[in-house]
C-alpha cells in the first residue's frame, strides 16, 4: 500500500477511535478545540526551541485529544516535525491516565509499522525506552559516558560537519539530541532536546561548557579530541569546497550496541574517542 493511501487509512481510522472516546467523556466542555491542537502541533517544527517547548507542554497537557493531530502529523509533516510528533506521543505513553497510556502506546505501535522509515524508526525507539514498558529507569542510565548505555539496545547517530575550521556536532541517542556549534572566538553554542527540561546556551570555551552542561561538554571532547590529527581518515568522512570558497568536512558514524555501521567491534569501542576507531578496526578491511 503506498504511503499516502496509508496515511489517509491511519488517519480515518485514528480519528474515528478517538471521536468514540471523547463522546464518552463526562465532561465535553473541558476538551481542546481541535484547531488549537493543530497549532500547537504545527508549532513543533518553531526553528525558535522556546516555540517548540511550550508546544510540548500544551500537547501533553491535552493528553489523549492530542494523539490524532500528533499521528497525522507523524506521517505527514517534515521531518523536524515527525521526530517531535513521535516524541509527544512517546511520552504520553507514559502518562498516569490509563486512557490517554494505552492511546499512545496502541498509536505508537501502528506508526512503527508505517511504510515511512523515519516515523517507523523513531515509533520503534520510543516503545522501547524503560520508561515506555513502564520500568522507571534509576537517574542517568542514558547519558553519555554511563556503563550502561553502551547496553544491546544502544543507538547512537553521530554527525561531523567543519565550515572554515568551526565545527557543528550532532550526537543523537534514542530520543536524546544534542547539537554542539563552534563559534567565533571560541564559544560553543549547546542544543539538548529530547529530555524532559530541553536546554540551549552559549558556552565561552569548552571548560565553561563542561561546567554548565558536563554531558554536552564530554561529548565535546570526545568528537573533537585530535580529530584532525595528521593520517587519520575514516569512511564516510568527505572532503571538498563550499560556495564562496569555504573548506567544508563532512562526517557521520551510527553506533549500535557493538557494532559500527554493520561491522563487529568491541564493546570497550563504544567509550572511547572517535579517533580511536582506526586503531581498534585495523583489521576492519573498511578501514585500510
Amino acid at each position: 500500500m503506498k504511503l499516502a493511501q496509508l496515511s489517509i487509512l491511519f488517519a480515518t481510522a485514528i480519528t474515528f477511535w478517538f471521536s468514540s472516546i471523547s463522546h464518552a467523556d463526562d465532561n465535553p466542555a473541558d476538551t481542546t478545540q481541535p484547531a488549537q491542537i493543530d497549532a500547537w502541533v504545527s508549532q513543533l517544527g518553531n526553528e525558535r526551541l522556546t516555540e517548540r517547548i511550550k508546544a510540548e507542554k500544551q500537547l501533553i497537557a491535552a493528553g489523549k485529544e492530542a494523539i490524532p493531530a500528533l499521528a497525522k502529523a507523524a506521517l505527514a509533516g517534515n521531518r523536524a516535525t515527525i521526530e517531535k510528533s513521535v516524541d509527544v506521543l512517546g511520552k504520553l505513553a507514559q502518562s498516569k491516565d490509563e486512557e490517554t497510556r494505552e492511546a499512545a502506546r496502541i498509536t505508537l505501535q501502528m506508526l512503527s509499522e508505517s511504510d515511512q522509515p523515519s516515523t517507523a524508526e523513531r515509533a520503534k525507539i520510543a516503545l522501547n525506552t524503560k520508561e515506555a514498558e513502564g520500568i522507571k529507569p534509576f537517574e542517568g542510565w542514558d547519558k553519555p559516558g554511563n556503563q550502561f548505555a553502551g547496553g544491546g539496545q544502544m543507538n547512537r547517530s553521530v554527525s561531523i560537519s567543519n565550515i572554515n575550521g568551526l565545527r557543528t556536532i550532532n550526537v543523537k541517542e534514542g530520543l536524546l539530541e544534542t547539537t554542539l556549534q563552534e563559534l567565533p572566538a571560541g564559544k560553543i553554542r549547546a542544543q539538548v532536546t529530547g529530555s524532559d527540561k530541553p536546554v540551549e546556551l552559549v558556552a565561552r570555551n569548552a571548560e565553561d561548557l563542561k561546567k554548565k552542561l558536563p554531558d554536552a561538554g564530554a561529548l565535546y571532547e570526545q568528537y573533537t579530541s585530535q580529530q584532525q590529527g595528521p593520517g587519520l581518515s575514516f569512511p564516510g568522512f568527505a572532503f571538498g569546497n563550499a560556495a564562496g570558497g569555504q573548506q567544508t568536512t563532512t562526517s557521520s558514524i551510527t553506533i549500535q550496541g557493538g557494532t559500527i555501521n554493520g561491522n563487529e567491534s568491541s564493546t570497550g569501542l563504544l567509550k572511547q574517542q572517535l579517533t580511536e576507531l582506526k586503531d581498534r578496526m585495523k583489521d576492519n578491511p573498511l578501514m585500510q
